[in-house]
């Protein structure tokens, strides 16, 4: 999947609502990281985009009560198809009716009892929501604890540094604690990234912007902002639906037609 670095969704969104891009300030992050997490989630879950779906197999298991089910992988979000077969190689492969069933800490498939042992689904990619705040080295980190790292000057800083890339991105802790210092460039294998999709950049920059004018009470001009962040999210479904004219067994909706 390519993707894009939230530092760069981040300056261009200052930009974009008056802001100035070389003072940021604790609390002017967090608003718009805030911002930036919402609309990365309705965007997320607003369609089938391909750079957010997986196919993987499973294996039913049949409970006492005599119920059909399997449990999707930690990864899985929504669950979007259910196969006898790989439907990437077969047009002959048949779409189940499924249901989910909530257990509270997870989630049950339940399928046709006794029909189906074993197969294929398709899922959207778990969202992961942004909270980290900017890294520190004297803070130690628990697992899932967020951070806010800059990957090209290997410091915690919302700014570039003279004369170093910047890469800000968020970060989230692998292991039960890491030791104060620890950080995703000298130890990689304690923090996994949060990828942010390429193709929802421009959509999250400009709708963070009209989130903010909104926020000040500018109604106005953060809906004009707002009707620019729906175009950029218009011309990523159309690159699909159009330009593209990918052809795929679970039907993907254009809005905006």
């Amino acid at each position: 999947m390519r993707t894009t670095e939230f530092s760069q969704i981040l300056f261009e969104s200052l930009q974009y609502s008056g802001n100035d891009r070389h003072n940021i300030n604790d609390e002017t992050f967090a608003q718009f990281r805030d911002f930036a997490s919402a609309r990365m989630r309705e965007v997320w879950e607003s369609q089938e985009f391909p750079d957010l779906i997986r196919l993987t197999t499973f294996t039913a298991t049949t409970d006492t009560a005599g119920v059909n089910y399997f449990v999707p992988i930690t990864s899985a979000g929504e669950i979007l198809g259910v196969f006898d077969k790989n439907p990437q190689i077969t047009s002959r492969a048949l779409e189940l009716k499924y249901e989910i069933y909530d257990l509270g800490t997870s989630s049950r498939v339940i399928l046709p009892s006794g029909l189906f042992t074993a197969g294929f689904y398709s899922y959207r990619t778990k969202f992961i929501p942004l909270t980290g705040t900017i890294w520190k080295d004297t803070d130690v980190y628990y697992q899932n604890a967020q951070i806010y790292f800059d990957s090209g000057s290997a410091t915690g800083t919302y700014v570039p540094v003279t004369g170093k890339p910047h890469s800000g991105d968020f970060y989230y802790c692998t292991i039960s604690s890491t030791n104060a210092g620890s950080n995703p460039s000298n130890n990689p294998t304690q923090w996994t990234k949060i990828s942010i999709p390429y193709i929802f950049g421009n959509y999250m920059a400009w709708g963070m912007a009209a989130n903010f004018l909104i926020s000040e009470g500018k109604i106005q001009e953060g809906a004009g902002l707002e009707q620019k962040a729906e175009m950029m999210i218009a011309i990523e479904v159309d690159k699909y639906c159009r330009q593209q004219n990918q052809t795929r067994k679970i039907n993907f909706t254009n809005p905006y037609a």
